[in-house]
């Protein structure tokens, strides 16, 4: 088979076509003498171009020439994108609200059934989907109860699925471009939109009540965040590709230092709960056999408590009611729910030897500094300070968004004030992220680490790997024959 290249693609019903030629005689499998191939049972000639063979091509099909127009049929695949876009935009979003739903609603189920199955199952649904609906920032009326702090376990949850549908429909349609990310992230935008919007038309029912537009101002930029960037990383259009090196550095260092200080803060939320266990132990005997259904809503609220607890390091801490303030030196507390999460704050300032907590940001912006010196020897020392700077932002607003989404009300009166304020552990951690991020990456620029860096990396190119010898055919294991 003799292949030759369409170079001047025409139009559809244009001269540029694809001519494969028919031949009913046998071929050789082997191919022919010219160095074309050809099937074994008929010979297939391919030429891009009408001049290819003696007598031109005719139009339609022939009893020995077949006229293939690839132009018909890019314009048949495009005209199928839509529907694949569609279906496939369909199936992601149903599937992403089932992952997280499904697991809710079991639940839910399991904790009815073991409270004597009292109420009609329209109300377990509708709790299932009020839970749903709290994990997107939804705020939602449990009777008495406003509730509005966001579990942020759930909320990882809901954003990791639809990025992954987004992902999903941008593959399915053959997206590499920004116009196919904005159409796979609207369009699954649209119908998990209006999912939401169903769900709390629908569990405004019995003692739960939702207000709708409350509902989409919420939840519509989780899903726009979260399906813009599965889309876009799917298509290979991030704006991080393209970004100048100082800023890529900037930002990664920034993204780590934030993740460092959060990672401090789960810890110490364990410290807290292993240091007041007894305290929460009589808290979940409080509630018999239903004790694991408290525990379970614990544990969706943990990624929350250390939120909290990055706060309480970094300074401004975290209220619990209003009026209230927990911090390293300070902690003024009113009565608090009984429920764990409540009964591991702590009831006293911390000692004196322990306030040393305050600078546990600035110390890991300084170490994160030297590294970010370390990993750029071929950046200037303006260069150096610009990222650190970025570096040093990002952390704060990291740090601030995280403080914004932990927070809210749960009730009203004491209970409608919970969590730490944004601006002031942006403004805080912002300062501490600066000083130790800038100075430590000057200072290890002084003392010349980019340049010991620099030497590793030309020690580490230089260095010439020499291989084992392979193993001879005398080192092999015998055969049984050679045994016998």
């Amino acid at each position: 088979m003799e292949r030759r290249p369409n170079r001047r693609p025409g139009r559809a019903g244009s001269a540029q076509r694809d001519t494969v030629r028919i031949d009913g005689s046998q071929a050789s499998p082997k191919g022919r003498i010219d160095g074309s191939q050809a099937s074994p049972k008929r010979g297939v000639t391919v030429s891009g171009d009408a001049s290819a063979d003696a007598a031109p091509p005719q139009r339609g099909r022939t009893a020995d020439t077949e006229v293939v127009d690839t132009a018909a049929y890019a314009k048949r695949a495009k005209a199928k994108r839509p529907r694949a876009l569609l279906a496939s935009a369909l199936a992601t979003t149903v599937w992403a609200v089932t992952v997280v739903f499904t697991p809710i609603l079991v639940v839910v189920i399991l904790g009815w059934w073991q409270a004597g199955a009292e109420g009609p199952v329209s109300q377990v649904v509708a709790a299932a989907g009020i839970a749903w609906l709290s994990g997107h920032g939804v705020p939602v009326d449990i009777g008495p109860i406003h509730l509005s702090v966001a579990p942020l376990a759930l909320t990882a949850l809901v954003f990791w699925r639809l990025a992954k549908a987004a992902a999903g429909t941008t593959r399915a349609i053959g997206g590499r471009d920004a116009a196919a990310v904005r159409a796979a992230a609207g369009l699954i935008t649209i119908l998990y939109t209006g999912l939401v919007a169903g769900a709390a038309a629908l569990c405004a029912t019995g003692p739960f009540d939702v207000d709708l537009l409350q509902a989409l101002l919420h939840a519509a930029p989780l899903v726009i965040a979260a399906t813009a960037f599965g889309a876009a990383r799917e298509a290979g259009v991030l704006p991080w590709d393209t970004a100048s090196v100082w800023m890529r550095r900037g930002l990664r260092t920034g993204m780590i230092t934030a993740g460092a200080l959060l990672a401090c803060g789960a810890a110490a939320t364990g410290v807290a709960f292993a240091v007041r266990g007894p305290v929460v132990a009589d808290t979940m005997a409080l509630y018999g056999s239903e004790s694991w259904i408290v525990a379970l809503l614990s544990l969706v609220y943990l990624p929350n408590c250390a939120v909290w607890a990055a706060a309480y390091i970094t300074g401004p801490g975290f209220a619990v009611g209003a009026d209230t303030a927990v911090q390293t030196s300070l902690v003024e507390l009113g009565p608090l729910p009984a429920f764990p999460v409540f009964a591991a704050v702590p009831s006293a300032p911390l000692p004196e030897y322990a306030t040393i907590l305050i600078g546990l940001p600035l110390m890991l912006a300084a170490v994160f500094g030297v590294v970010l010196t370390y990993r750029s020897p071929d950046l200037r020392v303006p260069r150096v300070t610009t990222a650190g700077i970025v570096a040093a932002a990002t952390a704060a607003l990291v740090l601030g968004v995280l403080a914004y989404l932990s927070g809210g009300a749960a009730g009203t009166g004491l209970m409608a004030d919970i969590g730490p304020d944004p601006l002031a552990v942006a403004g805080v951690g912002g300062v501490q992220f600066l000083i130790g991020l800038v100075g430590a990456a000057l200072v290890a620029r002084l003392f010349a680490v980019h340049r010991r860096a620099a030497e590793a990396e030309l020690v580490r190119r230089d260095t010439v790997v020499i291989p084992e010898p392979a193993p001879s055919r005398d080192d092999a294991l015998p055969y049984s024959r050679d045994l016998t």
